[in-house]
């Protein structure tokens, strides 16, 4: 069977959703953390609930048009019993096997069943799998910082503890201090920060293609301190770290960093 969301993944939506709700109401949770949340209506919440479910299956792309609600259920099941019924497993592995795929196939049956019905989907721990609450809450971070809706301290640092590589490119894609969360303004400038030194990896900046070395995005006051104290030093105190760009990743940044990857080149 896929692996289920876990409690801390469940956790990290539901703040999510509170920080939410708190904006719909217009309630200034900046200096807040979640263990000193303002009381709040269960309208508020279950508003907030829907409406991040909605807007992630418009980004999810999540096609029900035409969907029939187990249609290719017994197709899917004879095909992958007669893939297990040959193979060298013990009588038990084999029930387990199977067991399990039931499992997944009807919990994805029924998510989908209502997205059709309802346009929602359930946030319980046994319907959802791992891969598509990973998958809905790096939509809810990113759709956070893009538009700029506060967050408490405590969400960023779990969500950084499971996906530390998106959390770093989030914030260099939105252009926030990835250890302190400022956002970049005339007045106080976040900058793309090579985290090898730009000597050991191309050189010159002429010739940074954004290919080779690790990333990421400092205020002025860390990026002072990275550079007084040592990448080693840093990195044990705040407990982050740059990381690689992919092709992609440097076409989207080269866009908000004008001056950075000037040797890279596109493919035509």
């Amino acid at each position: 069977m896929a692996k289920r969301m876990s409690r801390e993944n469940q956790k990290l939506i539901y703040w999510f959703i509170d920080c939410y709700a708190y904006k719909l109401k217009g309630v200034d949770i900046n200096w807040q953390t979640s263990k000193q949340k303002p009381a709040i209506s269960d309208y508020f919440l279950y508003k907030a609930k829907e409406d991040l479910k909605k807007l992630y299956i418009r980004h999810s792309g999540k096609n029900i048009k035409g969907y029939e609600p187990f249609r290719n259920m017994e197709s899917k099941l004879k095909d992958r019993i007669g893939n297990i019924i040959d193979k060298n497993y013990t009588k038990e592995s084999k029930i387990n096997i199977i067991t399990n795929d039931l499992m997944d196939f009807v919990t994805d049956e029924i998510q989908m069943l209502f997205i059709k019905l309802n346009d929602t989907f359930s946030l319980a721990l046994k319907l959802m799998s791992n891969t598509e609450a990973v998958a809905f809450t790096n939509f809810l971070f990113d759709y956070f910082l893009q538009n700029d809706i506060a967050m408490w301290e405590e969400m960023q640092m779990l969500y950084k503890q499971q996906n530390e590589e998106k959390y770093i490119y989030s914030m260099l894609k939105h252009r926030k201090c990835a250890v302190c969360g400022k956002y970049h303004t005339e007045n106080s400038s976040i900058d793309l920060e090579h985290w090898d030194s730009i000597a050991s990896t191309h050189g010159t900046y002429k010739k940074d293609t954004g290919q080779e070395g690790r990333y990421i995005s400092l205020c002025r006051l860390h990026h002072n301190q990275k550079h007084n104290w040592g990448v080693q030093t840093f990195e044990r105190k705040y407990n982050v770290r740059g990381i690689y760009l992919d092709d992609e990743q440097i076409k989207e940044l080269k866009k908000i960093y004008k001056n950075h990857f000037k040797a890279f080149k596109e493919e035509i």
